[in-house]
């Protein structure tokens, strides 16, 4: 028997990679299973990647880097904010992560003492309240209404004296949810006044379907970066398809920064000096890779939520952004848990349940895959669930029988 810690009998394994996990395990048993369960779109990385690495790998000289990131990155990453938000940090607001999440991780154990708030919008991202917990802090959450959207009544009655920060994810995972101009124009202006953290989690800001808009904090507010209390949150993965090379960055006041990069000194010590240079590689050299990775998850996305409509009981907002839908089971099965499973094992299906995004009866679908997969997807969710469609289906050649009858 060991005695492991308190604060690690609080913290939840990540279920996205715990079911990705199972899925792989019954695709290696030679199971025809489709993955809607993770986020990671199918792009390649761009070809400039190559190039960026192979010219340092030739080099033989992989060593290690800054604990902040290499200046050319930093540089890159300079541009870049410009670029999409108009304004442009000095290098000193900006460090280098492993990740995003390793970003937001390291910010939480910079803001947080014992006992401080983070409020975070319903549904949110299963890693948001862990990571607050592992800083020992206190995730509260805000209820939003059914399309998704919070109320700045309640975020402000949700408000205490130990209120240290607002998470803001948008476009949203799980939801696909893009929060309004005028939402963001109101928390950046409370959290301003207020001198609370708004931290702004960006990594699918360029995944956007029109009419959406996408708007960043910046436009709200007058303050210079080492005044500001915006955090800014961003990465390589999404966009780029590059989600293995493990690289994000935070932007935000020079303290915030500077602790954040004590925190990563002792932890990973820096970024993979050559990944680095691989994101550097996208960041200038990628051309506009964009437009066919939007155009394959729109078309997925509308096929998708076209077959979900034609099942009884199923309810779902359409995404404005991301490349994922949250659809609504309760009138179905109201355990996501137990439906995610049944999915899974009887159709071969991996979905998440919305249980770990904080909203029963939901799941979330990722429609990432081709567009092939995701037609085949659809087939096995009214096959699953719809008692009116068909008892049987042919799964990787295998004739299969409904044989079980759903119960709330």
């Amino acid at each position: 028997m060991y005695n492991l810690s308190y604060l690690i009998s609080q913290i939840q394994s990540s279920p996205t990679l715990a079911l990705n996990d199972i899925a792989n395990q019954l695709r290696a048993s030679g199971a025809d299973v489709i993955n809607l369960g993770i986020g990671e779109p199918l792009n390649d990385f761009p070809d400039s990647v190559l190039a960026s690495t192979k010219k340092i790998l030739d080099t033989r000289q992989i060593k290690y880097s800054p604990t902040s990131g290499t200046k050319s990155l930093k540089t890159a990453i300079q541009s870049y904010t410009l670029d999409h938000y108009g304004r442009e940090p000095e290098l000193h607001n900006i460090t280098v992560t492993v990740g995003a999440k390793q970003a937001i991780y390291n910010l939480l154990q910079v803001l947080l003492d014992p006992g401080d708030e983070v409020l975070m919008f319903k549904p949110y991202w299963v890693s948001y309240p862990e990571m607050v917990k592992l800083a020992r802090g206190v995730p509260v959450f805000v209820e939003t209404n059914n399309e998704f959207m919070p109320d700045m009544e309640i975020i402000k009655a949700a408000l205490t004296e130990k209120t240290r920060a607002i998470l803001l994810n948008t476009p949203n995972n799980p939801t696909g949810a893009v929060y309004p101009p005028e939402l963001v124009a109101a928390l950046v202006d409370l959290c301003e006044t207020k001198e609370i953290f708004l931290i702004m989690d960006d990594i699918y800001h360029q995944l956007l379907f029109e009419p959406a808009q996408w708007v960043p904090g910046y436009v709200f507010t007058s303050k210079k970066f080492d005044k500001s209390h915006l955090v800014i949150i961003n990465g390589i993965s999404k966009t780029y398809g590059m989600t293995g090379f493990r690289i994000g960055w935070a932007i935000g006041p020079k303290p915030i920064i500077h602790a954040m990069n004590k925190i990563q000194s002792h932890s990973t010590s820096g970024t993979s000096s050559l990944l680095q240079e691989a994101a550097l590689g996208a960041l200038t050299e990628s051309g506009d890779s964009l437009p066919e990775l939007k155009k394959l998850i729109r078309t997925n996305r509308d096929i998708l939520i076209e077959e979900l409509r034609k099942i009884k009981g199923v309810k779902l907002n359409e995404p404005g952004g991301t490349f994922y839908c949250f659809p609504d089971f309760r009138a179905i099965h109201n355990d996501s848990q137990e439906l995610a499973q049944l999915l899974l094992e009887k159709a071969y299906l991996a979905t998440v349940p919305g249980a770990a995004f904080g909203q029963e009866g939901f799941l979330r679908l990722s429609f990432t895959c081709s567009t092939e997969e995701i037609v085949e997807s659809t087939a096995r969710i009214r096959w699953a669930l719809d008692p009116e469609s068909s008892p049987e289906i042919n799964i990787g050649g295998q004739t299969l029988f409904r044989d079980w009858e759903l119960s709330k």
